[in-house]
């Protein structure tokens, strides 16, 4: 069924909530009018967004139901439209705040969503969110809900993709920091919106992502935060549909600023969602992913270092891992099935198939020892009637370090040949603790999941050609480096920024394209995302590990997960378990 969809850039003024309200109707009044079946409007829609604390905002939140919906829902009914918005909600029984989202339709309200991703400006005043995250039934698809910070966490685009959601509404009010904010205080710039790709791409659901432009000032502190548009549609295949223009810090009178449509067909959604979904292996994230971990967890690494981290590009055709040198104290990633050509049928790989401590590994380990440095390669590894995608991590004094069986083979292009493996692999070195994995299976987000609660600090991810899905953000919404928009690859780039670590993928070139790239925690600001050029042999980037952070790391990630809600991921969908929360997407 193919609906018309809308992300609608609505600009609220400070502390006006009943003149806001009036100006969100009439801006849902405009949007119905385009003959629009689903609008998502930005978080904090009829206050603003920043405040102090709770006693500053607290004359400004409205209740569910309350003021807004009061004003909204005859025009909802009268014109059929349905719409989601964010709103900084009292609850009626606690009195306490919570950053929250309604969906309405021409019925009444179909149901709430609350926060559970909290910034440090929400912790100002919000608490935990307490709903879930539910998949709501409409006429017009089955839609989740989640708001801004939400995408930090890949857990809450992932539960709504299994609960059976098309459509996740995503409200932002995704700010960034004055161009006159002190260098001390840069730390906390980022762009929310800039992350929103993955939540498709991952899941196969269609994301409609809202957020706001404009300067807002807090007349009371005087405080100022920008916010710079870009809201954006995105498809099950994680192509961008259509953007708002991303914008400068300038002031924008209140009300409707912006309104982008797309169609999208929700059946060839679900088809996307259901391929996605059973890429999944939940036996091997059990427990681990559904289970509390301190953030100052022992294995994490603690003594900073200066690291240099390596990328192979090859072109298509004959291996060179026999013209490979290492350089001395570096990591280095070659391109997967190191030893072979690219190009091989699934029968030529077999073939070739070698048991552990074969000619692959022999070479690997000489490789190491001779220059000095980690590399990391693959093979098709035999063992008995098996033969398995690893990948083997080497060091300089002469030894496999370890070895990592490809969990997700189905999700790459071993899929024909491979056997899966069971085990993640953390490699605790003298350059930090480093994960193994391909670099295909990535587009499963518990893949790097798995490494990030295992304090990995660089996941090392052989690759064999480009993927289909690069990295569709607005190279405007980049600020501090050289865009990776149409020429990185979006799983290892979106597992770099979930997982707050390092990626390192070698790989083939092809067609303009290439596989090799180094991914930074941080691409939108601060780390760079580094991909081969044509005729480079490799692509290299000198860092410190840990990631110290900026306005999150991996200490921080953790910490911030409410892992209370992640059972479901690491249950088989035949689990008893698992139905009833799936049946009850909405309870």
């Amino acid at each position: 069924m193919p609906i018309k969809v809308a992300a609608v850039d609505f600009v609220p003024a400070w502390g006006d909530l009943e003149n806001n309200i009036s100006r969100l109707a009439s801006a849902v009044e405009e949007t119905a009018r385009q003959g629009i079946d689903y609008a998502v409007f930005p978080e904090t829609a009829v206050s603003g967004y920043i405040f102090t604390d709770f006693a500053e905002m607290s004359p400004y939140l409205d209740t569910i139901p309350g003021r807004t919906t009061q004003a909204l829902l005859p025009i909802l009914a009268r014109t059929g439209l349905h719409m989601s918005v964010g709103i900084a909600e009292r609850d009626a029984q606690t009195g306490l705040a919570y950053n929250s989202a309604v969906l309405l339709g021409p019925s009444g309200i179909i149901g709430v969503y609350r926060k559970n991703g909290l910034n440090s400006q929400d912790q100002k005043i919000f608490s935990p969110g307490d709903t879930g995250v539910k998949v709501f039934e409409t006429p017009v698809g089955r839609i989740a809900l989640l708001i801004c910070y939400d995408d930090t966490y890949w857990q809450y685009a992932r539960l709504a993709a299994l609960r059976g959601a098309q459509i996740i509404g995503w409200h932002s009010v995704s700010d960034r920091l004055m161009p006159d904010t002190p260098p001390a205080q840069k730390k906390g710039d980022h762009s929310t919106v800039s992350n929103v790709q993955y939540m498709s791409a991952q899941n196969g659901v269609c994301v409609i992502a809202a957020t706001r432009s404009g300067i807002e000032t807090n007349p009371l502190s005087g405080a100022q935060v920008y916010y710079n548009g870009g809201s954006s549609i995105w498809s099950a295949q994680g192509h961008r549909l259509a953007q708002a223009p991303v914008v400068p810090p300038v002031e924008i009178a209140p009300g409707l600023n912006h309104i982008i449509t797309a169609t999208v067909d929700l059946a060839e959604v679900d088809e996307v969602r259901k391929a996605r979904l059973a890429l999944r292996r939940p036996a091997v994230y059990h427990p681990l992913l559904a289970l509390h971990r301190s953030p100052t967890d022992a294995n994490a690494t603690t003594q900073e270092k200066p690291v240099q981290l390596v990328a192979s590009q090859w072109p298509e055709g004959a291996s060179r891992l026999d013209m490979t040198v290492l350089t001395l104290g570096a990591l280095h990633v070659l391109p997967a099935l190191s030893a072979l050509p690219s190009g091989l049928t699934d029968a030529e790989i077999i073939a070739h198939a070698e048991p552990a401590g074969g000619p692959t590994e022999t070479a690997l380990v000489r490789l190491s020892a001779a220059g000095g440095g980690h590399v990391v390669g693959s093979y098709p590894e035999r063992d008995g009637q098996n033969v398995f995608h690893t990948i083997v991590l080497a060091g300089p004094e002469g030894k496999v370090l370890g070895r990592y069986r490809v969990i997700h083979p189905a999700a790459t292009a071993s899929a024909g040949w491979a056997q899966a493996g069971d085990e993640p692999v953390v490699v605790s070195t003298p350059l930090g603790r480093i994960a193994l994995a391909c670099a295909e299976e990535l587009a499963i987000p518990e893949t790097g999941a798995l490494y990030c609660t295992l304090r990995a600090d660089i996941l090392a991810a052989p690759a064999q050609l480009p993927m289909a899905v690069q990295v569709e953000m607005d190279p405007a919404l980049f600020t501090a480096h050289t865009p990776p928009t149409g020429r990185a690859n979006i799983a290892p780039y979106a597992a770099a920024h979930l997982n707050q670590l390092w990626v390192v993928c070698g790989g083939r070139r092809k067609d303009g394209q290439t596989a090799a790239a180094i991914y930074g925690p941080e691409p939108v600001v601060f780390t760079p995302t580094l991909t081969a050029q044509e005729g480079q042999d490799d692509v290299r980037h000198e860092t410190a590990i840990p990631f110290p952070g900026t306005w999150i790391n991996q200490q921080q990630l953790i910490a911030g997960q409410q892992t209370q809600y992640f059972v479901p991921l690491v249950l088989d969908k035949q689990n008893a378990a698992f139905r009833r929360w799936q049946e009850n997407a909405a309870s």
